[in-house]
C-alpha cells in the first residue's frame, strides 16, 4: 500500500477561508436600519416585557422588530431609517432603570463581537463662572468626561443659565466623572459638577454603571466599609421642562 503524502501537512495551524464582504446585498438590506444593543444589568432582562416597553418608549412610525440575537444581546430591526436615528439621538433609553447600550450592526462583525461599551448621554455642567458658558469651554470639558459628541446651542437662548448642557459618548466600563476644577477669573479654583441627564442604575461606591452597591465586587473587597461613598444620586439631572412640560424620557 503507498504511503500518503504528507508533505505541506502542518498540525499547527487550522486553514480556514477568507471571503470578501459585499457592501450590498439580501442580508445587507435586511440588516440596514439594524440596532445592536445590551442592558447594563447583572441579571436576564425578562424578553416580552422589555420588547412591549421599549416598542411604547419608541413609537416608531414604520414599526421595530425585536430579537434576543444571543443571550443579554438584543437586535432592533426598524423598517425605516427616520425610526432608527431617532432611537440613537433620543438615547440613552432604560428598561427597569438599566441602560440599554446600542449601536448599529456592524458589517463583517460576529453579533457577540460587536463592541458595545459606550453610550451617548446629555451631560449638565453646573457652577461654572460667569464668562465660561460657551461652546469651546463645553468641548474641553465634554472631552474630559469622555468624548465630545454635540453642544447644546439651544440651551443659549436665556441670557441667564443654570448650566451648560454638552452630549458625551461615555465608556461605561469606567467610573461616572462627577466634577472637575477649573481657575475663576481671579485665579481661584473652583469645582464644576456634572449632572447626567436619563441616568439609570449606578453604583455609589465605584461609580459605574450597571449594579447597584449592594452588589459591588469592590465593596465585597473592603476589610471594613466605613460607608463613605464617592458618589451619590446628585450625579442624576433633574426632568427638564420645556415650555411647562416635562421632555420625554
Amino acid at each position: 500500500m503507498a504511503e500518503p503524502n504528507l508533505d505541506g501537512l502542518s498540525l499547527q495551524e487550522e486553514e480556514g477561508f477568507s471571503f470578501e464582504f459585499d457592501e450590498v446585498g439580501e442580508e445587507q438590506a435586511d440588516l440596514q436600519w439594524c440596532l445592536v444593543g445590551r442592558f447594563l444589568c447583572e441579571r436576564p432582562i425578562h424578553f416580552n416585557s422589555m420588547r412591549v416597553r421599549m416598542a411604547n418608549l419608541w413609537q416608531p412610525v414604520k414599526g421595530v422588530a425585536i430579537k434576543e440575537a444571543k443571550p443579554g444581546i438584543f437586535l432592533f430591526n426598524f423598517a425605516h431609517p427616520l425610526d432608527m436615528e431617532a432611537v440613537l439621538i433620543g438615547g440613552p433609553w432604560t428598561f427597569d432603570n438599566n441602560t440599554l447600550v446600542v449601536d448599529r450592526v456592524q458589517l463583517g462583525m460576529q453579533i457577540e463581537h460587536i463592541p458595545l461599551f459606550h453610550a451617548d448621554f446629555w451631560v449638565q455642567i453646573h457652577n461654572l463662572p460667569v464668562g465660561l458658558m460657551k461652546e469651546k469651554v463645553g468641548i474641553s470639558l465634554a472631552n474630559y468626561i469622555g468624548s465630545f459628541v454635540e453642544y447644546d446651542k439651544n440651551n443659549n437662548t436665556s441670557f441667564w443659565r443654570q448650566y451648560m448642557r454638552v452630549r458625551v459618548k461615555v465608556d461605561v466600563r469606567q467610573p461616572l466623572k462627577k466634577d472637575t476644577k477649573v481657575k475663576n477669573k481671579e485665579g481661584e479654583w473652583c469645582t464644576v459638577n456634572f449632572k447626567y441627564e436619563k441616568l439609570g442604575v449606578f453604583c455609589f461606591v465605584c461609580g459605574i454603571m450597571g449594579h447597584a452597591e449592594k452588589k459591588c465586587a469592590i465593596r465585597f473587597s473592603m476589610e471594613h466599609d466605613d460607608g463613605i461613598r464617592g458618589w451619590s444620586g446628585e450625579i442624576r439631572a433633574d426632568d427638564r421642562r420645556q415650555r411647562g412640560r416635562l421632555v420625554s424620557r
